[in-house]
C-alpha cells in the first residue's frame, strides 16, 4: 500500500448519488479547517477542471505532488439547493 507523504496533497474523488457521471473532488486543509472542492462531469471538460483544481492546490500549497483517491462512497446532498449551486445547474454557466 502506498503511503502519502506529508508533502503530498491528497484529493478524494466521490461520485454524486443519483447523478451518473458526476463527481466531487475535494481536498481538506487541516491548517485552515476548510475543505476545497470541484464538481465535475466524466468528460474532457471535467478532466480539465480536475487538472486545474489539482494544479491550483499544488501552486497554493507549494507541493510537489498530488495523490488522487477514488472513493467507493457516494456524496449525498441533503439540500437540493446546494446540489444546484455545486453543479451549476441553476443556469449560471
Amino acid at each position: 500500500m502506498k503511503t502519502i507523504k506529508e508533502k503530498d496533497i491528497k484529493i478524494t474523488i466521490k461520485s454524486v448519488s443519483g447523478r451518473e457521471g458526476e463527481y466531487i473532488a475535494y481536498y481538506t486543509s487541516d491548517f485552515l479547517d476548510a475543505t476545497f472542492s470541484v464538481y465535475f462531469q466524466d468528460n474532457i471538460m471535467g478532466a480539465i477542471a480536475l487538472n486545474n483544481f489539482s494544479d491550483m492546490l499544488k501552486l497554493k500549497y507549494e507541493k510537489e505532488k498530488v495523490d488522487f483517491e477514488v472513493s467507493e462512497e457516494e456524496v449525498r446532498f441533503k439540500s437540493r439547493n446546494l446540489l444546484v449551486v455545486m453543479s451549476g445547474s441553476w443556469g449560471g454557466k
